[in-house]
């Protein structure tokens, strides 16, 4: 995209060039002839196209701007998201910081109490391995005096016994506590850190995208700046070549009469107006140089006056359009025009009235409509002034 940039300002930049030298000849005559003034209309055809293109570019390089600014308000958005999931990760993992420390402590307890029963069951296993067990417990039930004290010890043996299987019971259940809560801590652990790596990731991500988007911006508002200078030295230039013109048309006869009729005979609703206005597409106040009549898809338009076209076919902003020449000076234009909708050839004469095109929304417009003109001497005037509306 920038490589095809770069490439037209160069052109834009030649094509200034050669009408600058253009201008060094032709100043040196001092009345023009016929074919002087084809070459100056031809010159400001040139600039007019260049012109156009530049507005096609400058357009397309403020929507770049503006959609590459939108994403990146997206990306900052998603930051600052982020920057909140970054608090609450960083909670949880105090959270589970906390609470691998517990578990830490809780195995440590276990692991004490284990030593602990382990211990008193080596102490009961060496002294029943001393004494045979069933040997103790018949020697012991004999040392009784009597029947009750029989039952006594009877009963005192069951529960060493039932106590030394409780310890083995417990101690089970330790070495199972403990293996438990060392699975937990280590999923704890393991969880905290993809958390956090996934976390970093996003954020690195996010800071290369916001990175290659400020960069494209940059890159396209230096681009527009200097579109913007090649349109002002274009304009410059389509003035010039007016004031070459208007010098030239001096000889170029006078007008073939009658007044101007409305360009569009079943519409004469005006929605924009002569003068300068905030522009629909480009949001900044702009000269408007014509008329704008609302009209339907390929409804018909007419010519104003009798006269001979003199251009008809694409111009940029303003799309598929028209000119006639009245004579005298006088010319009107017809913008916007239906693809495949002009109805007349370069040099071909025609009446006031006579159908030329149809109407459409070609070029720079928001909806179908005729934008019309009035020049005089190639500059514009107030359509009003000239053609009364119906």
């Amino acid at each position: 995209m920038h490589k095809k940039q770069g490439e037209h300002i160069q052109m834009t930049k030649r094509i200034i060039c050669l009408l600058f030298v253009f201008f060094l000849t032709s100043s040196l005559v001092l009345h023009g002839s016929a074919s002087q003034l084809s070459d100056y209309q031809k010159k400001l055809k040139e600039a007019e196209t260049a012109k156009s293109k530049l507005a096609q570019n400058i357009k397309k390089t403020e929507k770049d701007i503006n959609w590459n600014k939108k994403k990146r308000d997206e990306v900052v958005k998603e930051l600052e998201a982020l920057g909140l999931e970054k608090e609450q990760i960083e909670q949880q993992v105090q959270l589970l910081e906390s609470a691998i420390l517990s578990l830490e402590d809780a195995i440590a307890k276990a692991e004490q109490e284990y030593d602990e029963q382990m211990e008193l069951l080596q102490e009961r296993l060496r002294v029943m391995y001393k004494r045979s067990s069933s040997v103790w417990e018949l020697d012991e039930l004999l040392k009784s005096r009597n029947v009750n004290e029989f039952i006594v010890r009877l009963r005192l043996i069951r529960q060493i016994a039932e106590n030394d299987q409780s310890i083995l019971d417990s101690i089970e259940e330790k070495r199972l506590e403990i293996e438990e809560l060392k699975k937990r801590k280590q999923y704890e652990l393991e969880y905290a850190v993809e958390q956090v790596k996934h976390f970093m990731q996003q954020i690195e991500e996010k800071e290369i995208s916001r990175s290659s988007l400020d960069r494209e911006i940059k890159s396209d508002e230096k681009t527009l700046k200097q579109y913007l200078k090649d349109e002002d030295q274009l304009e410059k230039t389509s003035k010039e070549l007016e004031v070459l013109i208007q010098k030239a048309q001096k000889s170029s006869g006078v007008y073939r009469g009658g007044d101007l009729v409305w360009p569009m005979p079943t519409n004469k609703n005006i929605y924009s107006y002569y003068g300068n206005r905030l522009h629909p597409i480009y949001k900044v106040w702009k000269m408007h140089t014509g008329i704008d009549i609302g009209s339907a898809l390929n409804e018909a338009i007419v010519a104003a006056g009798d006269g001979t076209v003199i251009d008809a076919g694409y111009r940029g902003g303003y799309g598929y359009m028209v000119i006639i020449d009245h004579g005298g000076g006088i010319t009107t234009l017809y913008a916007h025009i239906n693809k495949g909708g002009i109805l007349v050839k370069v040099g071909q004469d025609v009446k006031a009235g006579q159908k030329i095109a149809k109407a459409g929304k070609t070029g720079t417009a928001t909806g179908t409509h005729l934008h019309f003109e009035v020049r005089v001497n190639g500059k514009h005037q107030n359509p009003l002034e000239y053609v009364p509306q119906p």
